[in-house]
């Protein structure tokens, strides 16, 4: 139910929450702080007669988290205090009383043996302590308490995740500003380069017998084909449509994805910029790496 309800949603890793929870005196509070991790990697510390929890505990965070350093402190407040019961040590007291009445009768002594007397005796009575009653109360309240301390991670989390999510649809736009220069710069950049080349081989060649036009035509068209970007440019844009739509509709974390995404858009940029020898090309294809640069550090923080 829990995994259901992330799915629509673009959460942070880094975030806080605490949950109380108490019954019969008996208090539990739960801490938990998330921060940026590759993996899911929980970390409890326990009260050490509540151990046995850990793996129940840990299940509970896993149905909420894909992915960071989750550090869970469990304190029981008001602990159920151990009880204790006093036993009579009756063979000792009724061979104590004999020797009593044998000193008495042997020595003609007189008076008795009072209770007092008794209470004093060393070893009379013994205090016996009771291991605290276990009757899984504790479990249920840190459980609960746990829960609680989830969900309100899980609403700072998606409070900060979706100012991260309209963070990265800024530079997304800027990208996409900056692919349109391209794709406006670019599309005369062939027929220039084919120019160019053209006019360079006729100055090296001029004089020369044996030229064959429709052969020059072919290498020109081939060397020119070389600085078309616009089939990086259709990827690019590919991947900017998958970006918007992984933050618009997530399904699940998104952290992994888009950063693989930014990695498949700095290649298309890099690429662009070496093909291209055209200035302002060249410009607006730096801003996309920086541009791609900065989501990648930012989605560092996304599960």
């Amino acid at each position: 139910m829990g995994a259901e309800r992330e799915r629509t949603r673009v959460l942070s890793m880094t975030g806080f929450g605490q949950g109380e929870a108490e019954r019969d005196g008996v208090r539990v509070v739960v801490e938990l702080k998330g921060v940026n991790h590759r993996f899911l990697d929980v970390k409890m510390r326990l009260p050490a007669d509540l151990g046995a929890l850990e793996a129940a505990l840990r299940a509970e965070v896993q149905e909420r988290v894909s992915r960071g350093r989750i550090d869970i402190t469990a304190m029981l407040v008001a602990p159920r205090s151990a009880g204790f019961r006093l036993e009579v040590n009756r063979d000792f007291v009724a061979g104590y009383l004999r020797a009593a009445a044998s000193l008495k009768k042997d020595f003609r002594l007189k008076g008795a043996v009072g209770l007092e007397a008794l209470l004093a005796l060393p070893g009379a009575i013994s205090v016996q302590a009771e291991a605290p009653r276990s009757d899984g109360a504790e479990a249920a309240l840190v459980t609960d308490a746990l829960r609680r301390a989830l969900a309100q991670y899980d609403a700072m989390r998606a409070a900060e995740g979706g100012r991260l999510a309209d963070e990265l649809k800024g530079h997304l736009q800027a990208i996409r500003a900056s692919a349109r220069r391209i794709e406006e710069e670019a599309g005369a950049l062939p027929a220039a380069y084919a120019r160019r080349v053209k006019e360079r081989v006729a100055d090296l060649l001029r004089g020369e017998r044996g030229l064959d036009p429709g052969r020059l035509e072919q290498e020109v068209a081939l060397l020119a084909g070389r600085v078309d970007v616009t089939e990086e440019l259709v990827r690019l844009r590919g991947y900017l449509e998958q970006a918007e739509a992984t933050l618009a509709h997530p399904e699940g974390p998104v952290g992994k994805t888009l950063d693989f995404i930014m990695q498949e858009m700095n290649r298309e940029a890099n690429t662009i910029s070496s093909k291209a020898e055209a200035l302002p090309i060249c410009r607006e294809a730096l801003r996309i790496k920086a541009e791609v640069e900065k989501i990648r550090e930012q989605v560092q923080n996304l599960e």
